[in-house]
């Protein structure tokens, strides 16, 4: 028994582990966008309050990082041929409830009482593995992006949107930017379900 629970322990802590180190996001498009010929873009904010703001300036820069991997150029102080918009934000945070397998034993009750977990143990039927109610609290970022010619014809419209603990912005938004270039400019008309890879 000892045995089974150890590589029971192990199958979780690497499944565990793999959820940790991957990023899920929903990235929906709709475009009728050309292949890059060596357009000149500028990257604007889509909220005008942004336009001075060094966080903002921070993310343009890797947005055009992955544009120039496709071959737009950067217009810099050139007339663009395209205008990229950008913005980001996360909202308030929303209680999720979620069920964890478990060890059925008055044991692990003493070890998890107090930190969150709900565990139901019934001396009468002790079934080794039960489940666990476990409320987290969960933040929605989103990133929007547009691609419009510079008389204001939108050519590009994405989304990609992440439900995470993590409420920084500072460390999803570069995980979202890299999503919404996955297979850019992707199936127009379509949501897709992206994972970020953690960096080798």
């Amino acid at each position: 028994m000892k045995k089974i629970k150890l590589v029971t322990a192990t199958m979780m802590a690497f499944a565990l582990s793999a959820c940790l180190n991957t990023f899920n996001s929903d990235v929906t498009t709709f475009h009728q966008l050309p292949a890059a010929k060596g357009e000149k873009v500028s990257i604007v904010p889509i909220d005008p309050s942004k336009e001075k703001s060094l966080e903002f300036a921070a993310y343009a820069a890797q947005v055009g990082k992955q544009l120039t991997q496709l071959g737009y150029i950067p217009a810099k102080d050139a007339k663009p041929d395209l205008i990229v918009g950008l913005d980001y934000g996360i909202n308030d945070g929303r209680e999720k409830i979620s069920t964890v397998p478990a060890v059925n034993s008055h044991l692990f009750w003493n070890r998890w009482y107090g930190f969150g977990y709900w565990h139901r143990y019934d001396p009468f039927f002790d079934d080794k593995f039960d489940n666990e109610l476990r409320a987290k609290t969960v933040y929605k970022t989103t990133l929007n992006l547009e691609i419009r010619n510079p008389d204001g014809s939108k050519l590009y419209e994405g989304r990609a949107e992440s439900e995470t603990r993590d409420n920084s912005l500072p460390v999803l938004v570069p995980k979202l930017v890299e999503a919404i270039f996955i297979n850019f400019p992707g199936e127009s008309g379509k949501t897709t379900k992206v994972i970020v890879k953690p960096a080798e």
